[in-house]
């Protein structure tokens, strides 16, 4: 049955992120395929932390429902906006699919609730980011049929089956009735918001973590945004190179029995060396096609063991009712670090690709050295029951 649950939890996101990529690719305009994920991301890197607060006191089952039953209600005012072209209706849809669409934080949350083994977890968050890049080959899939808003179309049908068997088999694993703040408190969104600060934004190795795993995000996407697979600007299409190797890093850590600080940072050593082979390709004008392929893969499978750990890592010492709220908070990282490399690679784009590549390895050495500081403080703090 937990094997069913984690394949319908991780069907949810393929679902939702093949459906968004839908929409940003449904409209030809350059202008709308850069305005929708840019404002989507602004409002969600507020709200995902919010969202996954509140799921961490009511039921997550409720929760999940209501985030998806959201996506398929505001992309209904996206089709509204295509059909009648009034703005209104688009401001609706990114309006409220950044403040309540954010599905990703309770999917990983719900997991972790049935799940309290790290090895387990690890394995699924490597899963996660494989069907969250299969999901961003959807327009692939959308170019056999006959017209363009079939993917939309079935994603909504795929949808609406996921809140069918989330309400009819998910069951809440959490203990309802446990309230880490007290029975006192009532939980609202500005408790939320003053929880966060005082037990996150506060805590010294909580926030360099979370710095850190933006500037590695930044730095990644730093790489994809200019990669060749990328044709377009601002397409986010996942090479197929990453989607290989981030199977292979769900093969390792399916059978890994390595600590989750060990595989980090093998991880992170491996895709900075990965780093330096692109990078000395790029300068020196290699064009050795398979070692360029291979590396490809290479940095990919060790992308996906460390961004798997790294959830890992910032779970191990937290309440499973804190849960919620800092997998929020790495969403929101991963929002702001998608908003400023955007930001970067407007003001680059004809800055060389030797340049490009170094603001990529110097982001990648300071969240390496963020991330290292956060391992070291962490390891003063006491576990949370």
């Amino acid at each position: 049955m937990a094997t069913f649950l984690s394949q319908l939890l991780l069907f949810c996101i393929l679902v939702t992120q093949s459906l968004f990529i839908a929409i940003i690719r449904f409209e030809p305009e350059t202008t709308y395929k850069f305005a929708i994920p840019v404002f989507v991301s602004i409002i969600a890197f507020f709200c995902a932390p919010i969202q996954g607060g509140l799921s961490d006191y009511y039921c997550r089952k409720k929760a999940l429902i209501f985030a998806l039953l959201i996506t398929l209600i505001s992309s209904v005012f996206f089709l509204f906006w295509v059909s009648q072209h009034n703005i209104l209706y688009l401001i609706i849809y990114i309006v409220m699919f950044g403040v309540a669409g954010n599905v990703n934080p309770i999917v990983l949350s719900a997991y972790k609730d049935i799940s309290k083994q790290f090895m387990n977890f690890r394995f699924f968050m490597a899963m996660v980011l494989f069907y969250y890049f299969v999901g961003d080959f959807s327009h692939v899939i959308s170019r056999f049929f006959v017209h363009s808003g079939a993917m939309i179309e079935l994603s909504y049908f795929l949808l609406v089956i996921c809140i069918l068997l989330v309400y009819l088999v998910y069951k809440d694993a959490k203990d309802v009735d446990l309230n880490v703040r007290g029975s006192k408190d009532r939980v609202s969104i500005s408790n939320e918001v003053k929880y966060i600060y005082h037990n996150f934004l506060k805590h010294k190795s909580f926030m360099f973590g979370f710095l850190g795993y933006l500037f590695l995000e930044l730095s990644i996407y730093q790489f994809t945004f200019r990669n060749e697979a990328f044709r377009h600007f601002l397409t986010r299409i996942v090479p197929a190179e990453m989607i290989v190797g981030v199977f292979i890093g769900v093969l390792f850590l399916k059978f890994a029995k390595f600590s989750d600080e060990k595989i980090f940072l093998s991880g992170l050593i491996t895709v900075l060396i990965c780093f330096l082979i692109l990078f000395f390709s790029k300068t020196f004008g290699w064009v050795n096609r398979p070692l360029l392929i291979s590396t490809m893969i290479i940095l990919a499978t060790s992308y996906s063991i460390a961004y798997s750990s790294v959830y890992c890592l910032f779970t191990r010492k937290r309440h499973h009712h804190d849960h919620g709220k800092v997998f929020g908070m790495l969403a929101s990282a991963d929002y702001i670090s998608y908003l400023i490399a955007i930001g970067i690679v407007a003001l680059t784009f004809r800055m060389p690709v030797q340049k490009v590549w170094l603001i990529s390895l110097f982001m990648f050495v300071i969240g390496a050295i963020f991330f290292l500081f956060f391992l070291h403080h962490d390891k003063k703090i006491s576990k949370q029951s």
